[in-house]
């Protein structure tokens, strides 16, 4: 998998938990069901956070939620930055990170 497809793939995911972050904000929900934001464009699995938590993944353009172990299809262009257990925050690396930086809607040139 070449480093476009994987950042895209990753940003993908990004771009639905923020809706479904959107919709959890309206319906005050304490655990929000958030997608694995890995490079596996199947990927179907589920991790729970709180709102405060994902913001704290998305403190960062290039930062990441993965399952653990789907870090692995997004080498060598990526590294975790943070283990919390259930969840991992991994961080993009070089032209993946550049990429990334550039679909994040958050930002300027986002979206």
């Amino acid at each position: 998998m070449d480093v476009e497809r994987i950042a895209r793939n990753d940003a993908t995911f990004r771009h639905a938990n923020e809706r479904i972050e959107r919709a959890a904000e309206q319906a005050d929900v304490e655990l929000v069901p958030f997608l694995c934001e890995c490079a596996d464009e199947r990927c179907t699995e589920i991790v729970r956070l709180t709102l405060a938590d994902y913001e704290a993944v998305r403190a960062d353009p290039r930062w990441f939620l993965n399952v653990p172990g789907h870090e692995r299809g997004s080498q060598p262009y990526v590294r975790v930055v943070d283990d919390r257990g259930a969840y991992l925050v991994v961080e993009k690396l070089g032209e993946a990170a550049a990429i990334v930086e550039d679909l994040d809607e958050r930002t300027s040139a986002g979206g």
